[in-house]
């Protein structure tokens, strides 16, 4: 077959350090390269692919801070896979409602959206707008969610990793690791609250995007961050990343929102490391509780001495 896998330009492929989506995109495309495909990568041209690269961006949108027109570059993206269209059997879009125009004016090329995201209320909407393409959710959480807003999924396809890229080890440190964005909704304060709650010690690992992000960065996180047993460590490749999954005691996963799957859950556990996981959205799904991690319903202390749910787990783990 004639594939065209459309990437978001925001980080390259794969990903230099953060970029769940761009990390499973990668090795999906160089899978179907191997098997004999044809596969065209549209993508930023700091990609690295042995399919048909495509650039729609000399470097990812995340990494040129001159840019003022980010969606500018996007809606030039969004035309020249249109002007392709004809060279495909299929389209698989991971780029979200960027590229829902593609379906206007084209009835013969079939458009294949993977939902990286949670679907709150506008998402719904854009969703229903263009029922002639095909959703695929990445989680059953997440295509009951997509069902009860009237949003039609063609079948659910878990995220994946390749288990050769990540060493087993049975013997970790004694510390537990934050690794994500570094936002209100993945829980990075949370995690710290935890730790510190446990008398545990925390790395925190991850990255900042865009200005909301930093607001709520220098305002909420960084403070937490000067203290006792808790080390910040920013952005890590992928060699650093195995290297602290593989050694932490634990993952904390304290997330708030919706989650349609949480790739770093099955990279830990990859390394032999449970996760501990508030119950949203997939979690259930992704771990098996008590004996790959640990799912917990909520975190409430009053005090230090009080843990609620967490303190079975730290006793395990």
């Amino acid at each position: 077959m004639r594939i065209a896998q459309i990437a978001p330009l925001w980080i390259p492929v794969p990903p230099r350090t953060y970029g769940g989506i761009e990390l499973f995109l990668s090795l999906l495309t160089e899978e179907l390269v191997d098997r004999g495909h044809d596969v065209f990568l549209f993508a930023s041209e700091d990609s690295k692919t042995k399919a048909n690269l495509i650039a729609g961006t000399e470097k990812a949108l995340w990494t040129r801070k001159d840019l003022r027109s980010p969606h500018a570059v996007i809606n030039r993206y969004l035309k020249m896979v249109y002007d392709r269209l004809h060279l495909f059997d299929i389209v698989h879009n991971h780029s979200d409602f960027f590229m829902f125009p593609l379906v206007l004016g084209n009835d013969k090329v079939p458009i294949l959206t993977t939902l990286h995201r949670p679907i709150d209320p506008e998402e719904a909407k854009v969703l229903r707008s263009f029922p002639s393409i095909n959703y695929v959710a990445l989680s059953y959480d997440q295509k009951k969610n997509a069902e009860e807003q009237n949003i039609k999924i063609l079948d659910v396809v878990y995220n994946g990793i390749n288990p050769k890229d990540y060493k087993f080890n049975n013997n970790p440190e004694d510390y537990f690791l934050y690794l994500g964005r570094l936002n209100k909704e993945k829980g990075v304060v949370a995690a710290i609250e935890i730790a510190k709650a446990a008398g545990k010690k925390l790395v925190v690992a991850g990255n900042i995007a865009g200005p909301a992000e930093w607001n709520y960065f220098f305002r909420e996180v960084q403070p937490k961050l000067n203290v006792e047993k808790i080390s910040f460590v920013g952005e890590v490749d992928f060699t650093e990343k195995i290297k602290l999954l593989r050694n932490a005691k634990a993952l904390l996963f304290p997330i708030s929102r919706r989650e349609p799957f949480g790739l770093v859950m099955i990279e830990a556990m990859a390394c032999g490391t449970p996760v501990i996981a508030f119950n949203k959205g997939s979690i259930s799904e992704v771990i098996e509780d008590k004996k790959t991690g640990f799912i917990v319903e909520r975190f409430r202390p009053k005090n230090t001495g009080e843990l609620k749910e967490l303190s079975p787990c730290f006793a395990m783990v």
